[in-house]
This record gives C-alpha cells, sequence and structure tokens, in this order.
C-alpha cells in the first residue's frame, strides 16, 4: 500500500507525510523539501536526505527568475533515492515528488520503488499529478486531498488503521529565563518565508493576525533583532520577508532538531529495540 498526500501549497502535506511515516515500519529514508529563503520571483527551497540530513538548493535565482538545479538531482535525489531502493528501507517518504518526477532517472527510481516492497509516502500539488500517474498503475494507493480535507480529520482516519507505535517523542524548546524559540514560532517563521506575509502565514497556522503579531513582537525581544523586512504597499501588494539573522535562526534551529531526533532515535532502539511490541503472555499487569 503507497499513500499519495495532495493539496495546495501551505496544506500541511509535509506534515501530514512526516506524522504517516511515524506510523509505518522503520526505518525511514527519502527526501523531503525545506523553504530556505525567499527572492522576487517567490519562495525558494531545498531537498533533504532523510537519512543523512544533508541539503541541496533546488532552484536558482537568474534575472529575476527561479529556475530548476539540475545539480539537486544528480548529487542528492538520486543517491538518496539508489540508496533506499538497495537497502530495501521499508518506508519512504518522497515530499513534492512533482519536482522529481521531471528528471528522468528520478522518475525510473521512483517508479522501481513504487513496483517494490518499500510502502511509498508521497506529496505533490494538484498541477503534478499527471506525471505521477504512471507510479500507481497496477499498485494499491490511498489517496489524502488536503484540499478536501482538514489536516487534523486526515489524521484522526489515518489513525483508525494505523496505530502509532511505542517511539520517543522529542520536542526541542530553547530558553532562557522563558521559552524564546520552538515548533510554534519556528512554523510561523517557515511560513511567512513561503507565503511572505504574515497575514497569510499566521492564516495558514489557523491563527489570529493579532496574535501572530505578538509571537513575532516576542521573538524580537526575546533575540534582539528583526525577523520580518517589511514592504509595505506597493505594485506587489507589500508583504513581509524574513531577515537574513531570522532565515539563520531557522537553519540552526532545524539542525538541532534534527540532531535531537536521530539522538532519541538511536536512544530509543539501544534502550527498548523490540521490548514492548506485540503482547506478553507472561507480564502481569
Amino acid at each position: 500500500m503507497h499513500y499519495l498526500i495532495t493539496g495546495g501549497a501551505c496544506r500541511g502535506k509535509t506534515t501530514l507525510a512526516l506524522w504517516l511515516c511515524g506510523r509505518l515500519p522503520r526505518p525511514m529514508a527519502g527526501l523531503r523539501t525545506l523553504c530556505t529563503g525567499r527572492c522576487a520571483a517567490g519562495p525558494r527551497f531545498s531537498l533533504q536526505d532523510l537519512a543523512t540530513g544533508r541539503q541541496e538548493p533546488l532552484d536558482r535565482e537568474t534575472a529575476g527568475q527561479l529556475s530548476p538545479r539540475r545539480e539537486a538531482m544528480e548529487a542528492l535525489a538520486v543517491p538518496a533515492l539508489q540508496d533506499a531502493a538497495r537497502q530495501e528501507t521499508p518506508t519512504v517518504l518522497v515530499d513534492e515528488a512533482g519536482r522529481l518526477a521531471g528528471d528522468p532517472v528520478c522518475r525510473q527510481l521512483l517508479a522501481a520503488l513504487a513496483g517494490g516492497a518499500a510502502t511509498l509516502v508521497v506529496t505533490a500539488g494538484p498541477g503534478d499529478l499527471p506525471l505521477l500517474a504512471p507510479l500507481w498503475d497496477g499498485n494499491a494507493v490511498t489517496r489524502i486531498d488536503l484540499d478536501a480535507v482538514s489536516l487534523d480529520r486526515a489524521q484522526e482516519t489515518l489513525a483508525q488503521t494505523l496505530p502509532a507505535p511505542l517511539h520517543a517523542g522529542v520536542s526541542v524548546r530553547l530558553f532562557r529565563e522563558e521559552k524564546c524559540f520552538g515548533a510554534g514560532p519556528l512554523q510561523l517563521l517557515e511560513l511567512v518565508g513561503r507565503t511572505g506575509s504574515l497575514h497569510k502565514a499566521a492564516a495558514a497556522m489557523g491563527m489570529a493576525y493579532s496574535k501572530a503579531w505578538k509571537m513575532l513582537g516576542a521573538l524580537e525581544a526575546q533575540w534582539g533583532f528583526a525577523m520580518l523586512q517589511r514592504h509595505p504597499g506597493g505594485v506587489g501588494g507589500g508583504g513581509s520577508l524574513l531577515t537574513p539573522r531570522a532565515w539563520e535562526l531557522v537553519a540552526r534551529y532545524r539542525a538541532l532538531r534534527w540532531d535531537c531526533d536521530r539522538a532519541a532515535q538511536a536512544a530509543f532502539d539501544r534502550h527498548f529495540g523490540s521490548f514492548g511490541v506485540g503482547t506478553d503472555a507472561d507480564t502481569e499487569i
């Protein structure tokens, strides 16, 4: 069984895909996308190898336009998919697969994985579905459309048939006297980076604009530097961009969380292993 998660931008496709992979057999490998910048042409993304954490920019800016970087496919995407196939990884995530399916080598590797024993979890925008359709020929696939159902509802439905296994959960937060950064502020900054608007970022989080503004003000007070460059009015309608220091904060926090997640998983495997899996008839409660 494979899973195809579709929907427009900022609908929570990657969030649902990672949550779903946490309920599927481990280890997990594959690729995810991260927003790592923004220019006049729009948001810029990098590709991350889920086995190593390594990242490669997916695009380059030329004459005010964004164009794909072939090097990202050759240097990161192709080796990551080849390793997943060679090591027979049971669960493979391919985030925003339409970006990869346009590359003939990646398309062949995706087809091979789809026809193999691994469970593929794929995210894609609506416009990429025709390009991905050949992957599902003869393969069972469950599609979740986040344009038609909420993220919470999708999780509730999937949880009915995919119970969570025993696992270590890690929440990474930064403190001074009080908490000064964590998952919520990260999501807000990421969405501002993607949308170019604090209004749109708040709406995507289901948060009142006043609350988002307050959160932003608290961040700037705690860190001592501006998080946003504001551009009111104008032909494009104005908006907000993350400052270079804010992007650096996002990158450092992502790297810290990656290391913490990996360390927690290694410690969990070492101390628990198969303990707690299944039912032990000799155990008294």
